[in-house]
Parts: structure tokens; C-alpha cells; sequence
């Protein structure tokens, strides 16, 4: 076996390999016997037929196609061995450029490699938000709204009324070969002056509605800015109409000990803002940690060299497609339908939304592995142990455990939730680091490898799985090797 090794752009390699014609006809008496093993041949015990019998019944062309499989499916770990190649992922067997002798050229995704920056020098101030009592009090206030009770007034509508109506959006100039309709008819209600997080159809709109009565219509138009959260309206003109349906006027419930024990089960007022304060704190802090290490891990990426081939790019954004599949799937949507009400074409939505997050996605994986490595960063059992009960418990909760028995057996579910509970874990200890090192914090204890390590104990690796390099098998092109029997 004689090989040519070439790195390419892409952190892939071309392997050019040539075999020897006297191994490959070995070959082709181990494929004549697994072909007679599984299909009849008259006159022989299965596995028996000598290999110029197997080709006159079953033709040369299918003999070199299994001997050229078996071939691949033994010398290809080989290969890589004499190589020096760690794969990422299983080979391609780009091209068969002669059969007899065999001359291959496969394409091997090399692991990726990082080269972190300087990240110990980064700082970066982790404070996470405070809950004001103004905060609580709006929620408070929220929750008035939600017990309000609406009686119907025959007068124009003011601040605090509730009116329902019907909105009609079309685009002032539309692009060509669109009718510039957005809405139609469509049914919305609104308190006149009560803010929103997110307002539609934009900031204020709530405003135009004061001064309306039942049965009336008003038509305006809107310039939306460039930098809209509606991305199909930055920099457009639209035109608006609303129809009035009613304008109810809304009496608020008194906050008091009683109204926290209807609206919560509470004992009292304070036990209520104390819960509301908790909750705040929950979400809050949630997001707060989100922004941060997202923050955090894109400087480091920024001082970082990451390469990677394109398989590994290719598999994140089939995740993050499943991903988006299944929460279009909670909304009783599919992927076509979503692209059809966006007006959006598959190729242009994988390219401009998803390929981003992947990429971002796959980025960051690789930055905490290294970083996971550099910091000597270790699962310890009691933590484990500890995730474990609570991966588990949430899977017992899911709608879909039942199926999921089914599919797994009882060792294969414990090593899935084990897999993920490790991933979980050591996700959490490294970020706990980098946020110490960010903030010149002492190394806690949670991340020093002091107690006994797991990480051989839990089977479960930090980093994704990848293919074994046997599957390269499957790459075999039944065209080229008829090809090639055409042309020797």
C-alpha cells in the first residue's frame, strides 16, 4: 500500500492510495465467497462458489464492487494509522481512478484544532442584576389587569380602557410582484396606555386609539426605523386602518392579603412580592448569565485560532434544524409552512439564519473543550451523581418519556441521561471558570480536581460523538467502480 498525503484549505486531507493488484484478487475471492454465502449458486454450499463461477452468474462489475467495499472496510483504519491522521469524522472515497490494481483517492475531516489567545487576561465584571420594587410593583400591576373586570361604555376611549379592534397593515410601496398586504381584518385589543414589552405593531400605537368610539375607523401611516425588530419593516412605509369593535372601560381589584391568596394561593401581600421578587430573580439572572458567557466566549473567540473541516459545520446545522423543527412543532407548524409565511426560499434561510447560529454554536463547543483541557477541568462523583437524579427526573417528566422507554432500553436510557448529565456538568464547571478568571475570582472548589474523577467512570465524553472511521465503508460509489470495470 503506497500513499500521497495532501493537506488541503479546508482542514481536510487527500489521501491518493494504491493497493496491489495480487491483495485486491484476494479480495475478490472473499467477496465471491460472501456473495455465494448469501445468494444461491447452483451446485454449492452457500460460501462455497469458487470466484469465475460467482462473476458468470452475478457479473464482474458487482464481484469488484463487494471486493472493492471489503478492501476499504480493512485497510482504510490502516491508512489512517500510517498517516498520522486523527479524523473527525468518517472519510469519503472521493474517487476510484483505476480498479485493477485499485488507486483511491479519499477526502479525511481532520479534528479541529484551537489555539486559545491570551484568555486569562480577559476581564469581564459578573454583577448580576438587581430587583427593584418597582419591578415587583409591575407585575404586580400585571396581575391586577389579568382580575380586571371590563364593562362596555359608549363613549370615546381613554387611557386605561380596553378596546378590541380589527387591524388592516399593507405596505405604501410594495415591491414588485407583491400585493404589500401584511394584515387583513386581523383581530387585536389593547390598553390604552399600558406599556409592553414589546409593543405592536410599534412603539405608541396605543395612543391612536384614544379618542375612538364602537363602530369607528381611522386610517395613518407609519415609517418604520432601519433598525425595527419587525425585520420585514425596517425602512418601510406601511399603511394602517382600524375598525373599533368595543372600548370597555377596566376596574382594577385592590392589591391586598386577599387579592395575593386569590391570585396565588398566598397567605399574604408580602408573601406574594417575595415570590414575585424570586421569580424576577430567576429570570433575570437567567438571562443576565446567558448575554454574559456569550459575551465572554465570543472574546475569546475573537483572540483564538479555530479550524475546522466542513462536515462538523454541516452537522451543527442539522442540530440546530431539528431544534427549530421541534419548537415550530410546539406551534403546530412545520418547516414549510414557516418559510411560506415568510416568504423566505429553504437555501436562503439555512445560509442567512441558521448557518450563523450554528457556526456560533460550534465555535463556542470547541473554545470550552480546549479550555476544558488547558484548565484540567474534571467531573467528581458526587457532582455527577447529583445531575444525574436531576437529568433523570426531568426526562420521567416529559411528555414523551413513555416512547422514549420504548425506544431504549433500560441500560441504554440510564446511559443517555448519564451522557448528558456529564455534558451538562462539565458545561457548567467551565464556565464557572472563565467567569472566575474574568474576574480575577479564587478558584472554587466545584472546580478544583481534587476528589476522585469520573470522566473514565461515565463513559461520557465532553465532546461531540463522531462517526467511526469504519463507516467509511459506506462511502463507496457503485457508479465509479462500474466506471472503472468499463474502462480496464
Amino acid at each position: 500500500m503506497k500513499f500521497e498525503k495532501k493537506t488541503l484549505k479546508d482542514h481536510q486531507v487527500r489521501l491518493t492510495v494504491e493497493f496491489d493488484q495480487d491483495a485486491f484478487d484476494q479480495y475478490k475471492n472473499s467477496a465471491a465467497r460472501k456473495i455465494s454465502s448469501k445468494s444461491k449458486v447452483p451446485g454449492f454450499r452457500p460460501g462455497k462458489a469458487p470466484l469465475d463461477v460467482v462473476k458468470r452468474i452475478y457479473g464482474e462489475d458487482y464481484v469488484d464492487e463487494e471486493a472493492l467495499e471489503l478492501l476499504v472496510h480493512d485497510k482504510y483504519p490502516q491508512l489512517l494509522d500510517k498517516a498520522e491522521i486523527k479524523p473527525a469524522a468518517a472519510g469519503k472515497l472521493e474517487k476510484v481512478e483505476t480498479l485493477n490494481p485499485p488507486k483511491l483517492i479519499f477526502i479525511v475531516p481532520l479534528e479541529p484544532e484551537v489555539k486559545l489567545g491570551n484568555y486569562k487576561e480577559i476581564r469581564k465584571k459578573f454583577e448580576l442584576p438587581e430587583i427593584t420594587d418597582q419591578e415587583v410593583d409591575e407585575v404586580l400591576h400585571n396581575l391586577q389587569l389579568n382580575y380586571a373586570t371590563a364593562q362596555t361604555v359608549e363613549r370615546e376611549g381613554k387611557k386605561g380602557d380596553l378596546v378590541n379592534f380589527k387591524l388592516t397593515a399593507t405596505l405604501t410601496n410594495p415591491d414588485k410582484g407583491d400585493d404589500g398586504e401584511i394584515l387583513k381584518d386581523s383581530p387585536y385589543q389593547m390598553i390604552i396606555g399600558e406599556k409592553s414589552r414589546e409593543e405592536f405593531p410599534y412603539d405608541g400605537f396605543d395612543k391612536e386609539l384614544i379618542g375612538l368610539n364602537e363602530n369607528d375607523t381611522k386610517e395613518l401611516t407609519h415609517k418604520f426605523p432601519k433598525n425595527s425588530t419587525l425585520e420585514k419593516l425596517q425602512g418601510k412605509e406601511v399603511k394602517f386602518e382600524i375598525v373599533v369593535n368595543s372600548v370597555k372601560e377596566l376596574t382594577l381589584p385592590e392589591v391586598s392579603d386577599e387579592f395575593a391568596k386569590d391570585v396565588s394561593g398566598l397567605d399574604s401581600l408580602e408573601m406574594l412580592k417575595t415570590s414575585i421578587k424570586n421569580q424576577l430573580a430567576y429570570t433575570k439572572n437567567g438571562e443576565y448569565e446567558e448575554k454574559y458567557y456569550n459575551e465572554l466566549i465570543d472574546e475569546i473567540i475573537s483572540q483564538s485560532t479555530i479550524a475546522y473541516p466542513p462536515v462538523l459545520l454541516e452537522d451543527e446545522i442539522e442540530h440546530v434544524v431539528h431544534d427549530f423543527e421541534h419548537n415550530l412543532a410546539h406551534q403546530n407548524m412545520d418547516l414549510d409552512l414557516f418559510l411560506k409565511l415568510n416568504k423566505m426560499e429553504k437555501e436562503d434561510f439555512l445560509e442567512k439564519e441558521i448557518k450563523p447560529v450554528a457556526k456560533r454554536q460550534l465555535e463556542h463547543s470547541l473554545v470550552l473543550e480546549q479550555i476544558t483541557e488547558e484548565e484540567k477541568i474534571e467531573l467528581q462523583q458526587d457532582d455527577l451523581e447529583q445531575v444525574y437524579r436531576q437529568t433523570m427526573y426531568e426526562y420521567q417528566t416529559r411528555d414523551d418519556f413513555n416512547k422514549i422507554k420504548r425506544e431504549l432500553s433500560p441500560k441504554k436510557l440510564a446511559n443517555s441521561v448519564l451522557m448528558q448529565a456529564a455534558s451538562r456538568l462539565m458545561n457548567r464547571q467551565v464556565l464557572t471558570r472563565i467567569r472566575q478568571i474574568a474576574n480575577d475570582e479564587k478558584l472554587s472548589e466545584e472546580a478544583k480536581p481534587e476528589k476522585e474523577s469520573v470522566q473514565e467512570k461515565t463513559e461520557a465524553p465532553v465532546k461531540k460523538e463522531k462517526k467511526p472511521v469504519s463507516e467509511s465503508k459506506k462511502v463507496l460509489q457503485k457508479e465509479e467502480v462500474k466506471e472503472k470495470n468499463e474502462q480496464s
